[in-house]
């Protein structure tokens, strides 16, 4: 059965094109080489609106980041400054860490 390169469909014999996005379709998909990434604790911050904005800094910068906040945020998407309780905690590539340390402290104050 050939299947599609881009859309990774399977199609009946016959079909040498996708008929969803025009790729030539292949007799076989090539092999995923899933990427396996350590994430490690970069900062707690105070609230989720400074996590975003380090995470986009660091975006800038090449480095991969997710940001896990508490419940209330998480649950009401509440995005205050000051919300009582409230924090951010932001994760990168262990291997990035370092680096991430040294952006993290040349825009704030925050370790």
């Amino acid at each position: 059965m050939p299947f599609c390169p881009k859309c990774k469909y399977e199609f009946v014999e016959g079909l040498d094109r996708c008929p969803d996005c025009d790729a030539k379709l292949v007799d076989k998909l090539p092999e995923k080489h899933e990427v396996s990434i350590k994430w490690v604790l970069l900062s707690i911050l105070s609230s989720p609106i400074m996590a975003e904005m380090v995470k986009e800094t660091l975006k800038n910068r090449g480095i991969q980041s997710f940001i896990k906040t508490d419940v209330l945020n998480a649950a009401f998407l509440a995005k205050g400054t000051s919300t009582a309780g409230s924090f951010a905690k932001i994760f990168v590539p262990e291997e990035d860490k370092k680096s991430a340390e040294e952006i993290l402290k040349s825009i704030s104050d925050i370790k």
